[in-house]
């Protein structure tokens, strides 16, 4: 009995948590690409203006952050979907 209790979790559905869905990567990926958009328009705002150039660092903090997020994602968006494929 206890070997068809064992037998039945191999062959259950995988659980795919909410973050790691198609809808979830593709709003976060989204949002991270308006985010860097934004970052390089403040980055050249803050290169034009010389009282905001102590402050660009700011926008790059973000713009690295978001690109950082962007590739993370889409690599593991690549890897979720040859998985899914095999």
């Amino acid at each position: 009995m206890k070997v068809k209790i064992k037998n039945e979790l191999l062959f259950r559905k995988a659980f795919i948590p909410w973050y790691d869905t198609e809808l979830a990567i593709l709003l976060t990926l989204i949002f991270s690409l308006v985010v860097l958009l934004f970052s390089m328009f403040g980055i050249a705002a803050s290169l034009e203006t010389p009282e905001y150039k102590a402050f660009i660092w700011i926008p790059c903090l973000a713009g690295f952050l978001s690109l950082f997020l962007l590739v993370s994602l889409f690599i593991r968006s690549i890897k979720r979907d040859s998985m899914g494929n095999s």
